[in-house]
């Protein structure tokens, strides 16, 4: 059995790891090395071992960078010393941690909860399952005045820095239906967008993230740049963004579809016109994304 090979989607069948968390532990903490051939990786039975073990323990609750490194004796001590059985998912999100370390500053506890969801799950499960339910328990506590802003904001922070990482280790894309992802100057609000982005890369497309506060020149000249399919820009805060910002969007590659997501995005539909097209959630967005990949 030592020299069975299986390809990636096969160990993703076999341990349970989404097929993203497979490649962002290996590149993160080269949890195992697998070999290459013309077919791409190839994982023996020793590799796929180790990853059950590793899965089954941050499962029960262990940070994978802390156990990564870890020889396979140490890996079944741990698991020895566990005094619950392992899940076979990762549990729903627990918004009463959440909102007690976020109370309390508890940079490492806010961490630790997104982080353990991070590595479990599949990023649009991650979004929609945890993030978007996190933001919502935030903002309906900051707007009734019972968290105070740096508190609301310690949060958005360490979504902002998941979601990035979750980005930044997404394999890139092999075809050519690329995406540029921008909010104009002025508006500062990203998480949604940057959901997005995430949700597009994990359905397979070309992603350049801009990010937010980016004057509409600098976003003309990279997507006349990058010659993308789609520019997705966000817009949540009513009159931040001039009007002047949104008619130089006008200055785009015809050819270049325009998407315009967030809670306000009614002036800059206005702007541009027939090109514009609203994407007024999440999932209507994941949906499109979806179907343009297959």
């Amino acid at each position: 059995m030592r020299n069975a090979h299986y390809p990636i989607r096969a160990v993703a069948r076999l341990t349970g790891l989404p097929l993203d968390t497979l490649r962002a532990w290996e590149r993160r903490y080269q949890v195992v090395t697998p070999r290459r051939d013309h077919r791409g990786r190839l994982y023996d039975e020793r590799d796929v071992e180790r990853l059950k073990q590793l899965a089954r323990l941050v499962d029960e609750g262990h940070a994978i960078g802390s156990i990564a490194k870890l020889p396979a004796a140490a890996l079944a001590r741990l698991g020895d010393q566990q005094s619950s059985p392992p899940r076979a998912a990762a549990a729903p999100v627990d918004l009463i941690s959440l909102v007690r370390a976020m109370k309390q500053y508890d940079l490492p506890a806010v961490e630790w909860l997104l982080s353990r969801h991070a590595a479990l799950l599949p990023a649009d499960a991650l979004i929609f399952s945890v993030i978007l339910p996190i933001l919502r328990e935030a903002g309906s506590r900051w707007e009734a005045g019972a968290i105070r802003p740096a508190q609301e904001h310690l949060v958005s922070a360490t979504v902002r820095s998941v979601l990035g990482g979750l980005l930044r280790t997404m394999p890139p894309a092999t075809g050519h239906d690329a995406m540029v992802f921008a909010t104009l100057a002025g508006e500062r609000h990203e998480l949604g967008l940057l959901s997005a982005a995430v949700l597009a890369a994990h359905a397979g497309h070309g992603v350049t993230y801009l990010g937010p506060d980016v004057p509409a020149t600098d976003v003309v000249h990279a997507v006349n740049a990058l010659k993308p399919s789609t520019l997705v820009v966000c817009a949540t805060i009513a009159e931040v963004t001039s009007a002047r910002e949104m008619r130089t969007l006008r200055r785009l590659r015809p050819d270049t579809t325009v998407w315009v997501g967030g809670s306000r995005p009614a002036r800059l539909r206005r702007e541009l016109g027939a090109r514009a097209r609203v994407i007024d959630t999440l999932e209507r967005f994941s949906g499109l994304v979806g179907r343009r990949r297959s």
